[in-house]
């Protein structure tokens, strides 16, 4: 999922804790399968996959509280990157 697609999931303060609790478990269980991975092909995909979803992760970080703060003006957090 990208950030985009994160970003248009909150409407409230939950929705961003939310979003970013599963954005964490996300990489945690694309890291998990990256260890698992018996072939290199899988475990090059799995990291790619992981790579993309660790840059969502930290700009969501970097995010969460002017995310906050558009929430509190009523607007979306969509409007942040759009």
């Amino acid at each position: 999922m990208d950030l985009k697609q994160r970003l248009a999931k909150i409407q409230t303060v939950d929705d961003a804790e939310k979003q970013l609790t599963l954005a964490k478990n996300y990489v945690k269980r694309l890291r998990t399968e990256a260890k698992k991975a018996t072939t290199l092909a899988e475990k090059l995909a799995l990291n790619e996959k992981l790579k993309a979803a660790e840059t969502v992760l930290r700009k969501l970080r970097q995010m969460i509280f002017d995310i906050e703060d558009a929430i509190a003006e009523g607007k979306t957090a969509l409007s942040l990157v759009a």
